[in-house]
Formats: C-alpha cells, sequence, structure tokens
C-alpha cells in the first residue's frame, strides 16, 4: 500500500472566510472528508455540512489541470439534508434543454 499526494485547492467565498476565520482550514478538510463519505464521485453540484455552528454550502469539481477544487460557501440551515452529485445536476440540465427543443420544434 502507498499514498499520494494530490493538490486541492479550496476556494471560500468571502462570506465563508469571514465566518470561519480560523476554522477555515479545519473546514475545508470536514468537507473534503464529507465528499469521501458521500461516495457520488468528486464532483458534487451541492451539499451541506454544518463545522463549529455554521452552515457551509459545498461544491466541488475537477479543473482540467486535474486538481480537485472546493467552493465552500455559507449554507441554508433549512435545506441541511440537500446533495446534489453534478452528474444529476448535468442529466436534469440535459432533459430541460432537450424539452425546450421539442416545444421549439413544435
Amino acid at each position: 500500500m502507498f499514498q499520494v499526494q494530490a493538490p486541492v485547492v479550496i476556494v471560500p467565498s468571502t462570506e465563508a472566510r469571514a465566518a470561519l476565520g480560523a476554522q477555515l482550514r479545519p473546514a475545508a478538510l470536514a468537507a473534503w472528508r464529507e465528499i469521501a463519505r458521500l461516495g457520488k464521485g468528486l464532483e458534487m453540484a451541492h451539499f451541506q455540512i454544518m463545522h463549529t455552528g455554521v452552515t457551509l454550502a459545498v461544491c466541488s469539481r475537477v479543473r482540467s489541470n486535474g486538481f480537485i477544487e472546493i467552493e465552500l460557501g455559507l449554507g441554508d440551515p433549512r435545506q441541511a439534508a440537500r446533495v446534489i452529485p453534478a452528474a444529476q445536476l448535468r442529466l436534469a440540465e440535459a432533459r430541460a434543454q432537450a424539452r425546450v427543443v421539442r416545444s421549439a420544434r413544435r
């Protein structure tokens, strides 16, 4: 067994940075662990976590350079259970686009 170290880029919103202060790095690590725990792939369109009493909205993607990017923003505690994988969002967008094209042909 061996380990590799892969770059992960964290992009906090101004609001998340202000709300978390010194807890920003631990919050980013918590988001990374939750992405792994969810087991739905690395690209997540949206999910939320609680860290030190702050509800954070998280989204992640694999950048063109192969780095993993995690965006942190402030979330909505009323929607804490929402998890939307990026693949599900892309499928929904494709279906919506297909409906638009079909209705335009009529």
